[in-house]
């Protein structure tokens, strides 16, 4: 029996019917989205990573990204922090560094961006509020700023040009721009300085006249400029497009003239709109689509329920496209026929488990027989389906299977299929993987090479995402038996919504299964599909509704209280900071849990009552003739207590008055004790070893100079 625990199951389907099952599984790259682009027009485009992508609204930014707009293009940036940069045409930047991360003390801030060419304002957002360092870097200035807005051109040559400009708010900072040769500070807004090169001297500031004013390139004007100037540029892709359609239709003679009985003169100007001829001229694919669609009449209201939550997202882009994959790799594909797609793919798989009728919202997934299910015939009726809306089947072509035969037949590579990693019960049974302590390592090699997948996704970086899921999954299920820290901090990782990537945190409210009454005794690894059932239909409860019904016990205990900090949150730099606080109080101030037993601060929360120790003394007996002292000690250590009673030289215990060993003169101790009617004052040279035994009234106190055996002994009572 299956047991659907991984990340593309059930209550996430949507994601999984994208981007796994149906689209095939993408390349998962581990990377920290610092922002992402609110706006853009005309030609956009990112290198990252060694590829070229096209920028779109909504595209995610990430660190060291190349970002660069065309003679017509444009960008609106908005950071993670809320700082807002705006790009021009012909216009180059490298995001150097990005650091904005609150949670962690000492806090994270800090921004670097480099400008190669261009025209671009600037808005500062948290970074700079909270004291970040932020540098804006051409081939010829360094430019700081303490929140505030301006605007910058560098040309071709490297020559740079700050203009300071009062910011969303109406509010003004001011702006250092800095080279060898010196620096200049803008303080008054609508003031500029151009910096010619690296090493010439910076003139001062002057202010802009009316006409320079009016012909700014600020950060209201760019905003409505690249709303404006998008609009126009999409109006000209669209008439391109109906252009290029008329004139391949033409050529091939597949126009079909719509406009009652008029007939369609294919001399006139295509660039005019003298009569309201309608063309029909979709390519064969098309209308084979179209046709295939009106055959099908498929459902596809579950897709039509999500559409808005897919663009918010980011996964159907501004002209309607999605990314769909297929034996080739990725191919984009209008959203209207690809949900059509998706809708028969879903029943191909709904025919294939038994269950018709079914929907993903109402299979119940205990009665699903999977031994029953014919994965073949499934699969067939999947490629049938991709090569019906024109895309490339995964199956083998029959020419290829000699030369595949050969290849394993002289291969020594040892390889593995998607079944050695099903996470059956044969799976977590398996001996070899038991005796190994988990599953094998999967290689490029071993794993997309030998099932034949294209490397364009099945990459290192999918491997590494493959290989570090399945080593926590199986950790989860063998190395841990009960609810214990670690292995819930292995289910937060999967389903901790809130937080960031690398930072999975619970939700306010978020079900988690040692909290449901009915999963709350139970481990993971005893789940039937049926308590999956309960954990994802209480999720999707709370997701809908902001609570659940099966909350059971929802007492917050000290431990989870304080187990937000993961090991994989600490970082070198954090764990030599720590080691540096030796006291409680400034590791509880800084927001940092102090271990009392190993006198050490640290991230995560420490039951300090089982460990700490207390000293008590009682019935003290004072002998003012020989100085020593018989006292009672009681010592506590968690629940234990024990006592002796001792007769010697000792220290009395709660003192009123106390003195220490002052060893700050160069070459003696110094014992300076007194009360409010004696005082004993002693100065012993250094390499002089004694034991000191003071008796003022009714408070005695030790000291030890040295630890030889040899000491002498030192005694001074002091009484009325």
């Amino acid at each position: 029996m299956k047991l659907f625990h991984n990340p593309w199951e059930k209550w996430a389907i949507i994601i999984c019917v994208i981007v796994l099952l149906v689209l095939g599984i993408s390349s998962a790259k581990a990377a920290v989205t610092i922002g992402s682009v609110a706006d853009k027009m005309g030609q956009t485009w990112n290198e990252r990573d060694g590829r070229t992508e096209e920028v779109i609204k909504g595209y995610l930014l990430e660190m060291n990204d190349f970002l660069q707009t065309g003679e017509d293009g444009g960008m609106i940036l908005h950071y993670k922090d809320d700082t807002k940069f705006t790009m021009g045409p012909n216009t180059e930047l490298i995001i150097d560094e990005f650091a904005f991360d609150t949670s962690v003390i000492p806090i994270e801030i800090a921004m670097n961006i480099s400008i190669n060419v261009g025209t671009f304002t600037y808005e500062s957002g948290d970074v700079k509020k909270l004291g970040g360092e932020v540098e804006l870097v051409t081939p010829t200035a360094t430019i700081t700023m303490q929140g505030t807005a301006f605007s910058g051109t560098v040309d071709t040559s490297g020559q740079t040009t700050i203009i300071l400009l009062p910011d969303s708010s109406g509010d003004v900072g001011q702006v250092t721009v800095t080279n060898d040769a010196g620096s200049q500070t803008l303080t008054n807004v609508y003031t500029s300085v151009t910096v010619v090169g690296s090493d010439v001297m910076i003139k001062t500031p002057s202010a802009l006249d009316n006409n320079q004013k009016k012909n700014l390139f600020d950060i209201d004007s760019i905003d409505d400029d690249i709303k404006e100037k998008h609009d126009q540029q999409f109006d000209r892709a669209e008439n391109n497009e109906q252009l290029q359609k008329m004139e391949e239709a033409i050529i091939s003679e597949e126009v079909t003239i719509t406009e009652g009985a008029e007939t369609y003169d294919n001399t006139s100007d295509l660039g005019t709109s003298g009569t309201e001829t309608i063309l029909d001229s979709k390519s064969v694919e098309e209308s084979a689509v179209d046709q295939a669609n009106v055959e099908s009449d498929v459902d596809t209201s579950y897709y039509d329920d999500w559409e808005e939550d897919l663009k918010d997202w980011g996964y159907i882009d501004e002209d309607n496209q999605i990314s769909v994959w297929d034996a080739t790799g990725e191919q984009k594909m209008d959203w209207d026929t690809a949900k059509s797609m998706y809708a028969e793919m879903d029943q191909a798989y709904f025919d294939a488990i038994g269950c018709s009728d079914c929907t993903w919202d109402t299979i119940n997934w205990e009665e699903v027989d999977w031994d029953k299910v014919d994965w073949d015939a499934y699969y067939d009726e999947y490629n049938d389906t991709l090569e019906k809306y024109g895309l490339t089947s995964y199956d083998v072509k029959e020419e290829d299977v000699t030369e595949t035969v050969e290849e394993e037949a002289t291969s020594t590579v040892v390889g593995y299929t998607w079944e050695d990693f099903d996470l059956s019960n044969e799976y977590y049974n398996n001996a070899d993987y038991i005796a190994a302590g988990g599953p094998p390592t999967l290689t490029i090699e071993n794993y997309c090479d030998y099932n034949g997948w294209d490397t364009s996704w099945c990459n290192q970086s999918y491997i590494d995402y493959l290989n570090a899921w399945y080593e926590d999954d199986w950790t989860l299920f063998k190395d841990y038996d009960s609810w214990e820290k670690g292995a819930r901090k292995l289910f937060k990782k999967w389903y901790g919504w809130c937080g960031t990537w690398d930072k999975p945190e619970w939700c306010s409210g978020q079900p988690k299964p040692w909290k449901m009454a009915s999963l709350k005794d139970k481990y993971v690894s005893e789940w039937t599909n049926s308590d999956w059932q309960k954990f994802y239909d209480n999720t999707s409860s709370w997701w809908y509704t902001g609570s659940y019904d099966d909350t059971g016990d929802d007492s917050t205990s000290l431990e989870d209280e304080y187990s937000y900090e993961d090991d994989y949150d600490i970082d070198a730099e954090l764990e030599l900071w720590l080691a540096d606080i030796d006291n409680e109080n400034d590791c509880v101030n800084w927001g940092y849990y102090w271990d009392k037993a190993n006198a050490s601060c640290g991230t995560e929360w420490v039951d300090n009552s089982k460990s700490e120790t207390t000293t008590t003394t009682s019935g003290e007996i004072l002998n003012y003739t020989t100085g020593d002292i018989t006292q009672t000690t009681t010592t506590t250590e968690g629940d234990v207590k024990t006592s002796e009673t001792l007769t010697g030289r000792y220290t009395t215990g709660s003192n009123t008055y106390d003195a220490d060993v002052d060893t700050s003169v160069s070459g003696y101790s110094i014992i300076n004790r007194y009360n409010d009617s004696h005082r004993a004052y002693l100065k012993i040279e250094t390499a002089d070893e004694a034991d000191i035994q003071i008796l003022q009234d009714k408070e005695a106190q030790h000291f030890d100079i040295g630890s030889s055996s040899s000491q002498e002994n030192i005694t001074i009572i002091q009484t009325d």
